[in-house]
């Protein structure tokens, strides 16, 4: 029986176009009519094209991204090279993934910056709930656009102009928002965007990006570099002629790359993920991201009018602009902090083929269902029906 997938949320279905992708980098590593060094080239140019793609899709410069492992890979990266010292603060709120708090700690520690908590209520954030805790030693401020507890969709533009008039910096994680909502970087005045791939974006292969605005990118350094990170010294047509050089020695000069892609682990890449993530961006951009979000959009309206309507509490906004792809409910409130009747219901529903996830944090939380491009409307009747079905007995 084919499952009704409904939690793209924790992992996005693959587009057989990003599969088949992936099977052609794979045959390319085992055709022997080609030479190594020539795959390689090809493969190792799969970078490039992967960070004009991310570029054109989130509305910046290619040399403002760079290729990420995850959204983890790249706060933890920031945590140590942002210019933080002994007695800052980066300002997280209370709603965020555990990520947005853990990426920071090692940092923290070693440094002495504090990651301070921003308590929210009602399971929203807003530019207050930030300015109520900003002070002459704030440095950062950490928002993910779309909470993975409740769906709610911040308005990241007015959070990071409050941000920019005490001087911070705005990151924005945007693992739960890019792939299914349409971003503008530029418009939404971010300094930093990560994401990884496997959500939204659907690339299963540890590929995501960082985006790095031109004007923060050229005061930060990245912890460490690599020789992907050294330019091509001018009298050489290309690196292979740099080394076969003899005169070549490790303690040369090096001129390093002066884009946000030195914050790339270096060496021999995820190029697997370089290709795939271009792909599967490819073919979000063919099907019209504005498409896909009103897709989306219309089916979260749906589902919140018809699960209200069945007296369930919701935990997600119902004002359009605060909604996303994502959509949470529980029976009580999570009253006591029980959750017994939303695990039933879980079960419930995995039992017929009905996948969703149950999540639960800062006394929020519930059945968590999110829709995508390639989620129907028949689907979603099915899923009401059966917690109607559910609520029945």
């Amino acid at each position: 029986m084919r499952s009704i997938y409904l939690d793209s949320a924790a992992t996005s279905l693959v587009h057989p176009r990003v599969l088949e992708r992936a099977r052609r980098f794979i045959d390319a590593l085992g055709d022997r009519t080609r030479s190594p060094k020539e795959v390689f080239a090809e493969q190792k140019e799969s970078l490039a094209v992967a960070r004009r793609d991310v570029a054109r899709f989130l509305g910046c410069d290619p040399d403002e991204i760079a290729l990420m492992q995850s959204t983890s890979h790249s706060l933890g990266s920031l945590s140590v090279t942002l210019p933080l010292a002994k007695g800052d603060n980066v300002l997280v709120c209370d709603l965020e993934y555990q990520a947005s708090v853990v990426c920071w700690q090692s940092a923290s520690e070693r440094v002495g910056f504090e990651v301070r908590e921003v308590k929210t209520s009602g399971g929203r954030v807003t530019a207050a709930d930030f300015a109520a805790c900003i002070d002459e030693r704030t440095r950062v401020i950490l928002l993910a656009s779309v909470q993975e507890i409740n769906g709610f969709r911040a308005d990241v533009k007015e959070i990071g102009e409050m941000a920019h008039r005490h001087g911070c910096i705005f990151i924005v994680d945007g693992i739960q928002e890019a792939g299914a909502l349409a971003v503008n970087v530029r418009e939404a005045g971010m300094d930093i965007y990560c994401a990884g791939g496997k959500k939204w974006l659907g690339n299963p292969f540890g590929m995501g990006f960082l985006y790095i605005r031109r004007e923060v990118l050229a005061g930060l350094r990245p912890p460490y570099y690599s020789y992907y990170d050294i330019k091509v010294p001018d009298t050489f047509p290309d690196y292979i002629s740099y080394l076969e050089d003899p005169r070549r020695h490790p303690f040369d000069h090096y001129v390093l790359t002066d884009d946000a892609s030195v914050f790339e682990a270096g060496g021999y890449g995820n190029f697997l993920g370089a290709a795939c993530l271009s792909e599967a961006i490819r073919v979000l951009e063919e099907m019209g991201i504005r498409k896909i979000e009103k897709h989306d959009l219309e089916l979260i309206r749906y589902m919140y009018d018809t699960l209200s309507s069945m007296g369930l509490n919701m935990q997600s906004p119902g004002e359009e602009k605060h909604m996303s792809a994502i959509l949470v409910f529980n029976f009580y409130g999570l009253r006591d902090n029980n959750i017994e009747t939303e695990r039933a219901l879980l079960r419930y529903l995995h039992e017929r083929g009905i996948l969703v996830s149950l999540r639960c944090s800062t006394g929020l939380g519930g059945i968590r269902v999110s829709v995508h491009y390639y989620t129907t409307k028949e689907e979603v009747d099915i899923f009401l029906d059966a917690v109607r079905d559910f609520m029945k007995q």
